[in-house]
């Protein structure tokens, strides 16, 4: 009798595993982890830009852009802290982007592509991200 009763305990718990995991309770959790990307954003300029042209840029639509040197390898990092980043602003979505020689050649806000990577069992949490480049599409008269 009591064989019986340990076979029959057993059996159930498998069926309640079975059940369990088949119906997805178990392995759909995700995990309470909040991702973010505090690297610079790139801006990738599709024309060569003129030699007397100074860029600016700021994180927003209603920002005051502030100048941005280049890098030693000529390009442009936007860094998220200020003056680039209003406090108000937690996660960017848009950069204002601000070229000048003589006169504007180019202003405009550009959304910032992400990428990122899915977790989980069937891929149904999200992981981390991060910030693609900023393609700066613009025409400039000789350019």
């Amino acid at each position: 009798m009591r064989r019986r009763r340990t076979r029959a305990t057993a059996s159930g718990g498998v069926v309640l595993a079975a059940a369990l995991a088949l119906s997805g309770c178990v392995l759909d959790a995700c995990p309470a982890i909040g991702y973010q990307d505090t690297s610079p954003v790139t801006l990738r300029f599709e024309k060569t830009l003129p030699r007397d042209a100074r860029v600016a840029a700021c994180f927003g639509t209603e920002c005051a852009p502030a100048d941005l040197p280049a890098s030693a390898d000529g390009g442009y990092r936007v860094p998220q802290q200020a003056p680039f980043l209003d406090d108000a602003v937690l996660l960017p979505t848009t950069v204002r982007v601000v070229v000048t020689a003589a006169e504007v050649l180019h202003d405009a806000v550009h959304e910032i592509p992400t990428r990122s990577e899915r977790t989980g069992l069937w891929g149904q949490c999200p992981g981390r991200w991060w910030y693609e480049p900023v393609v700066i599409r613009w025409d400039v008269a000789g350019a």
